[in-house]
Parts: structure tokens; C-alpha cells; sequence
């Protein structure tokens, strides 16, 4: 091994053991310490979400990342502020507009993976992350979804394929957490149902009892890094985020590096980092 190719290994960023958080869909998240670490850059400029992330992009890296506790130690302001913008923040285009394609989008229990067809059931005015903590979906009695917190007990629908590669739906009356409803479902069937057209919604629909609003096999995990990370560190202040009035989709620090969700269009100084990669990212958006 010559000479550079030591130095390039150096400079390389690597990442040392990290934390693995399940999350109660079963989809793991992590929280590492870097090396080298990010550094932090406080903009005394006030601006909305999107225009702090282009400013971001493009003079540093992007609009601050922050996964663990080294991170927040390593948060020096050079000026004082009530608010600032950090670069988390839970897009309603990936999970309230379409079923999406993100990290943050909607995605079936069976499978791990985002919406193949773009089918969606959802009830008026659904899916609404009311309190900021519906990431799980039922199924109303009319056959429209719901989100809903993971943590209500409700009735669920299993299903299974047959020999004859047909799938089967079973209407299960115990009452379950989201979470348990799916470990039931993985012991004694396949799964929750992944429900991608209207047929499909009918069966599920036509094996459960009228009144009955059932779990399916849908959830998400909110809240995006804005370089396309998702991590399980979080810092958010005691009730947070809530999603209060539906329009808080963007993330803020206060002076103690506490989290808070928030209007993106509203105008605040920022946080940037620089990350330890050789190369400046292009992005494209």
C-alpha cells in the first residue's frame, strides 16, 4: 500500500460502532458518532426552512445533522438567539400529498418497502399526523384509512397465501398495539396486509365485521435529516414535536439545543455543517 493510499484512508470518514433503535415497525434506526466529526456553523441570517437548506448546500455542507450527544456538545453559538433552524424535518409531500418514495413515506409491515402502485384509501382529511404521532394506519369501518397512533389497542386483519398463491385475509377481534398486531400476525399468518388496489381494499374490507376499524399493514417513521439521513438520536423538548395546528413540519433548536417542531416558513437564523468527506455533494432535489 503506497503513501496516498494511506492518506486517502485517513481522510476518509468512518463510522465507529453505533446505537440500533427497532422501531415498532420493526425498521431499525441508528445513531453513530462520526469521524471525523461534522462541524457546525451558526448563520446569524434569518430564513425560511428551505432558503437556510440552499444557503447550506451551498456554502458548507447542508443544513445541520445532528445523531448524538457528541454532536450537541460540539454546538458553539457566536451570537445570541431564541430559535434556530435545524436540517430535521417530516415533508407532507412524502406522506400526507402521495404515498411517496421516502424515508419517511409510507410503507407495508410484510415488506419494509414504499407503495408499488400509489394506492391510497384515505379518509377525509387523513393522513393528518395529528399530535404529531399517528404513524400507524387502521382501517375505518367504511373501508377508508386512518392514521392513527401505534399505541391504541385495536382489532387487526392478518392475512396469508395459499397454495394456490391467493391471498387470504383474517379478521383477528383481540385488541393489540399496532406493534404487537404485526408479531401476531408474523407467529400465526404472514403479516398485516399491504394493501395496494381496490380490490385488494375490498377483500380486507370484507373480512372484517361491520363496525370494526381495524390495523393494516402500514407505518412510517417521520422526521428526515435534511442530507437523507434518518437516525434514532432525537433531542426534542418534553410534548414534542406536536404538530400543533397540522403545518409543523420543520425542526428548530433553542439555546439549550432542546428541539421544537415549527411552521418552515417562518424566518430564523440557522445551524450548517460541514461533514468530513473529500468531495462537496451536488444535490439534487
Amino acid at each position: 500500500m503506497d503513501c496516498l493510499t494511506l492518506i486517502l484512508l485517513f481522510l476518509e470518514p468512518m463510522n465507529v460502532p453505533c446505537l440500533t433503535t427497532h422501531q415498532p415497525s420493526g425498521f431499525s434506526l441508528h445513531s453513530c458518532s462520526r469521524f471525523p466529526p461534522r462541524k457546525y456553523y451558526y448563520v446569524n441570517s434569518a430564513m425560511n426552512w428551505a432558503d437556510a437548506q440552499l444557503y447550506c448546500r451551498e456554502k458548507y455542507s447542508d443544513l445541520a445533522t445532528i445523531t448524538s450527544m457528541d454532536d450537541v456538545s460540539r454546538l458553539q453559538p457566536d451570537f445570541s438567539y431564541s430559535l434556530a433552524w435545524i436540517g430535521l424535518a417530516d415533508d407532507p409531500k412524502s406522506w400526507r400529498d402521495s404515498m411517496g418514495n421516502d424515508s419517511n413515506s409510507w410503507r407495508s409491515s410484510a415488506t419494509g418497502e414504499t407503495s408499488k402502485t400509489g394506492y391510497k384509501k384515505w379518509s377525509v382529511n387523513n393522513p393528518s399526523s395529528t399530535n404529531g404521532n399517528e404513524n400507524c394506519v387502521q382501517m375505518y369501518s367504511d373501508g377508508t384509512w386512518n392514521d392513527a397512533p401505534c399505541g391504541l389497542y385495536l382489532s387487526f386483519v392478518c392475512y396469508y397465501v395459499t397454495n394456490e398463491n391467493k391471498k387470504t385475509y383474517v379478521f383477528v377481534p383481540t385488541l393489540k398495539t399496532w406493534t404487537s398486531a404485526r408479531d401476531y400476525c408474523r407467529k400465526y399468518y404472514t403479516d398485516l396486509p399491504m394493501i395496494e388496489n381496490n380490490v385488494e381494499n375490498t377483500e380486507v374490507f370484507s373480512a372484517k365485521p361491520a363496525n370494526a376499524d381495524p390495523w393494516i399493514g402500514l407505518y412510517r417513521v417521520p422526521w428526515t435529516w435534511s442530507d437523507k439521513t434518518q437516525s434514532s438520536f432525537t433531542n426534542w423538548l418534553p410534548g414534542d414535536p406536536d404538530n400543533n395546528g397540522g403545518n409543523l413540519h420543520c425542526s428548530v433548536e433553542n439555546p439549550f439545543h432542546k428541539w421544537n417542531d415549527i411552521t418552515c416558513s417562518t424566518k430564523f437564523p440557522f445551524i450548517c455543517h460541514q461533514a468530513g468527506s473529500r468531495a462537496k455533494k451536488t444535490w439534487l432535489d
